[in-house]
Protein backbone atom coordinates (compact mmCIF):
# COMPACT_ATOMS: atom_id res chain seq x y z
CA UNK A 1 0.00 0.00 0.00
CA UNK A 2 1.38 3.33 -1.13
CA UNK A 3 2.39 5.56 1.98
CA UNK A 4 0.85 9.15 1.80
CA UNK A 5 3.24 12.33 1.32
CA UNK A 6 2.39 13.08 5.13
CA UNK A 7 3.42 9.94 6.39
CA UNK A 8 6.67 10.11 3.98
CA UNK A 9 7.50 13.37 5.34
CA UNK A 10 6.92 12.25 9.38
CA UNK A 11 9.20 9.09 8.10
CA UNK A 12 12.00 10.94 7.40
CA UNK A 13 11.86 13.56 9.92
CA UNK A 14 11.74 10.44 12.76
CA UNK A 15 15.19 9.25 10.58
CA UNK A 16 16.76 12.53 10.90
CA UNK A 17 16.05 13.37 14.97
CA UNK A 18 17.48 9.53 15.37
CA UNK A 19 20.72 10.82 14.22
CA UNK A 20 22.89 11.98 17.06
CA UNK A 21 23.93 15.47 15.44
CA UNK A 22 20.22 16.51 15.23
CA UNK A 23 19.69 15.85 18.85
CA UNK A 24 22.62 17.51 19.38
CA UNK A 25 21.86 20.83 17.20
CA UNK A 26 17.82 20.48 18.75
CA UNK A 27 19.68 20.63 22.80
CA UNK A 28 22.00 23.38 21.12
CA UNK A 29 19.02 25.47 19.91
CA UNK A 30 17.16 25.36 23.30
CA UNK A 31 20.17 26.16 25.75
CA UNK A 32 20.45 28.79 23.57
CA UNK A 33 16.99 30.04 23.87
CA UNK A 34 17.06 29.39 27.47
CA UNK A 35 20.25 31.56 27.38
CA UNK A 36 18.59 34.76 25.90
CA UNK A 37 15.71 34.01 27.94
CA UNK A 38 17.51 34.49 31.32
CA UNK A 39 20.21 37.20 29.42
CA UNK A 40 16.71 39.21 28.69
CA UNK A 41 15.73 39.20 32.28
CA UNK A 42 19.30 39.27 33.80
CA UNK A 43 19.88 42.53 31.63
CA UNK A 44 16.80 44.26 31.73
CA UNK A 45 17.13 45.98 35.59
CA UNK A 46 20.50 47.15 33.80
CA UNK A 47 18.83 48.58 30.77
CA UNK A 48 16.30 50.43 32.95
CA UNK A 49 19.34 51.61 35.54
CA UNK A 50 21.48 52.90 32.40
CA UNK A 51 18.29 54.70 30.76
CA UNK A 52 17.54 56.48 33.90
CA UNK A 53 21.18 57.68 34.77
CA UNK A 54 20.83 58.94 30.68
CA UNK A 55 17.90 60.44 31.41
CA UNK A 56 19.31 62.21 35.14
CA UNK A 57 22.39 63.25 32.92
CA UNK A 58 20.16 65.05 30.20
CA UNK A 59 18.77 66.62 32.88
CA UNK A 60 21.17 68.25 35.19
CA UNK A 61 22.99 69.48 31.76
CA UNK A 62 20.20 71.18 31.47
CA UNK A 63 20.00 72.71 34.35
CA UNK A 64 23.70 73.58 34.79
CA UNK A 65 23.17 75.35 31.31
CA UNK A 66 20.13 77.41 32.89
CA UNK A 67 22.60 78.51 36.00
CA UNK A 68 25.13 79.23 33.89
CA UNK A 69 22.46 81.96 31.90
CA UNK A 70 21.21 82.77 35.08
CA UNK A 71 24.82 83.62 36.33
CA UNK A 72 25.60 85.36 33.24
CA UNK A 73 22.59 87.27 33.67
CA UNK A 74 23.78 88.24 37.09
CA UNK A 75 27.01 89.26 35.95
CA UNK A 76 25.37 91.89 33.49
CA UNK A 77 23.48 93.00 35.96
CA UNK A 78 26.13 93.68 38.84
CA UNK A 79 28.13 95.21 35.75
CA UNK A 80 24.87 97.46 35.19
CA UNK A 81 24.58 98.30 38.39
CA UNK A 82 28.13 99.29 39.38
CA UNK A 83 27.89 101.52 36.12
CA UNK A 84 24.47 103.45 36.97
CA UNK A 85 25.00 103.51 40.71
CA UNK A 86 26.88 106.69 40.68
CA UNK A 87 23.33 108.56 39.28
CA UNK A 88 21.03 106.27 42.00
CA UNK A 89 20.95 109.66 43.73
CA UNK A 90 18.79 111.30 40.93
CA UNK A 91 15.60 108.52 41.29
CA UNK A 92 15.54 109.90 44.98
CA UNK A 93 15.34 113.22 43.43
CA UNK A 94 12.90 112.33 41.14
CA UNK A 95 10.21 110.76 43.40
CA UNK A 96 11.89 111.12 47.09
CA UNK A 97 11.12 109.39 50.41
CA UNK A 98 9.20 112.22 51.70
CA UNK A 99 7.03 115.01 49.44
CA UNK A 100 9.42 117.62 50.18
CA UNK A 101 6.90 120.17 49.71
CA UNK A 102 8.70 123.35 50.32
CA UNK A 103 11.60 121.93 47.96
CA UNK A 104 9.34 121.73 45.16
CA UNK A 105 7.43 124.65 45.85
CA UNK A 106 10.64 126.64 45.27
CA UNK A 107 11.77 124.66 41.91
CA UNK A 108 7.88 125.63 40.90
CA UNK A 109 8.71 129.45 41.69
CA UNK A 110 12.17 129.48 40.29
CA UNK A 111 10.37 127.92 36.92
CA UNK A 112 7.76 130.41 37.43
CA UNK A 113 10.28 133.16 37.84
CA UNK A 114 12.48 132.25 34.86
CA UNK A 115 9.14 132.50 32.55
CA UNK A 116 8.24 136.34 33.47
CA UNK A 117 4.75 134.33 35.33
CA UNK A 118 3.44 135.67 38.63
CA UNK A 119 2.54 133.55 40.88
CA UNK A 120 -1.18 134.84 42.60
CA UNK A 121 -1.81 131.85 44.71
CA UNK A 122 -0.80 128.13 45.96
CA UNK A 123 -3.73 125.69 47.14
CA UNK A 124 -1.93 122.68 48.63
CA UNK A 125 -4.82 119.69 49.41
CA UNK A 126 -3.33 118.35 52.34
CA UNK A 127 0.20 119.14 54.10
CA UNK A 128 2.42 115.57 54.30
CA UNK A 129 4.49 114.35 57.13
CA UNK A 130 8.02 115.05 56.43
CA UNK A 131 9.69 113.78 59.51
CA UNK A 132 9.73 109.79 58.52
CA UNK A 133 11.73 108.86 55.54
CA UNK A 134 9.93 105.93 53.96
CA UNK A 135 11.66 102.94 54.35
CA UNK A 136 12.54 101.14 50.96
CA UNK A 137 11.23 97.68 52.28
CA UNK A 138 7.79 99.12 53.74
CA UNK A 139 6.84 101.84 51.72
CA UNK A 140 4.17 102.59 48.92
CA UNK A 141 3.41 105.43 46.38
CA UNK A 142 1.70 108.76 47.02
CA UNK A 143 0.75 111.89 45.40
CA UNK A 144 0.36 115.09 46.67
CA UNK A 145 -1.90 117.52 44.81
CA UNK A 146 -1.90 121.32 44.45
CA UNK A 147 -2.69 123.88 42.44
CA UNK A 148 -0.73 126.50 40.90
CA UNK A 149 -2.41 130.74 39.87
CA UNK A 150 -0.78 132.05 37.13
CA UNK A 151 -0.70 134.89 35.68
CA UNK A 152 0.97 135.92 32.00
CA UNK A 153 0.94 135.43 28.65
CA UNK A 154 0.06 132.19 27.08
CA UNK A 155 3.27 130.99 25.45
CA UNK A 156 5.16 131.55 28.65
CA UNK A 157 2.65 129.22 30.37
CA UNK A 158 3.25 126.93 28.01
CA UNK A 159 7.03 126.93 28.58
CA UNK A 160 6.13 127.13 32.52
CA UNK A 161 4.51 123.30 32.40
CA UNK A 162 7.23 122.49 30.04
CA UNK A 163 9.93 123.51 32.70
CA UNK A 164 7.96 121.51 35.53
CA UNK A 165 7.97 118.17 33.32
CA UNK A 166 11.41 118.80 32.40
CA UNK A 167 12.29 119.40 36.57
CA UNK A 168 14.25 116.38 37.85
CA UNK A 169 11.67 116.39 40.72
CA UNK A 170 8.86 114.42 38.94
CA UNK A 171 5.92 116.78 38.58
CA UNK A 172 3.03 115.36 37.23
CA UNK A 173 0.73 118.24 35.21
CA UNK A 174 -3.27 116.75 35.66
CA UNK A 175 -4.81 119.62 34.62
CA UNK A 176 -4.32 123.17 32.70
CA UNK A 177 -7.58 125.63 33.11
CA UNK A 178 -7.72 129.01 31.17
CA UNK A 179 -9.70 132.39 31.61
CA UNK A 180 -9.01 135.82 30.96
CA UNK A 181 -8.28 138.37 33.25
CA UNK A 182 -7.79 141.54 32.80
CA UNK A 183 -6.35 144.76 34.74
CA UNK A 184 -6.42 148.77 34.44
CA UNK A 185 -3.36 148.81 31.61
CA UNK A 186 -3.82 145.62 30.02
CA UNK A 187 -5.25 141.91 29.73
CA UNK A 188 -3.95 139.13 31.35
CA UNK A 189 -4.17 135.41 30.71
CA UNK A 190 -4.73 133.32 34.00
CA UNK A 191 -4.12 129.96 34.52
CA UNK A 192 -4.68 127.77 37.33
CA UNK A 193 -1.86 124.15 36.93
CA UNK A 194 -2.69 121.24 39.13
CA UNK A 195 0.47 119.45 39.90
CA UNK A 196 1.19 115.84 41.30
CA UNK A 197 3.97 115.13 43.73
CA UNK A 198 4.47 111.65 43.42
CA UNK A 199 6.64 110.20 46.65
CA UNK A 200 6.97 107.46 48.84
CA UNK A 201 5.21 107.19 52.35
CA UNK A 202 5.33 104.29 55.04
CA UNK A 203 2.98 101.67 54.64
Amino acid sequence: MPKTRQEQIQRVLFDFYKNPVARVSLELVFSILAIIFFAIFAIKPTLQTMTELVKEINDKRALDEQLNQKIASLNTAQSQYEKYSSQFYLLDEAIPKTANLVESLKIVEKIASENNLAIQGITISSVPDELVKANANQSKRESLTFNIDLVGDYVNIRQFIEGLMDSRRMMIVDQVNFSMGSNRYQKNLNAIVRINLPYYLNE
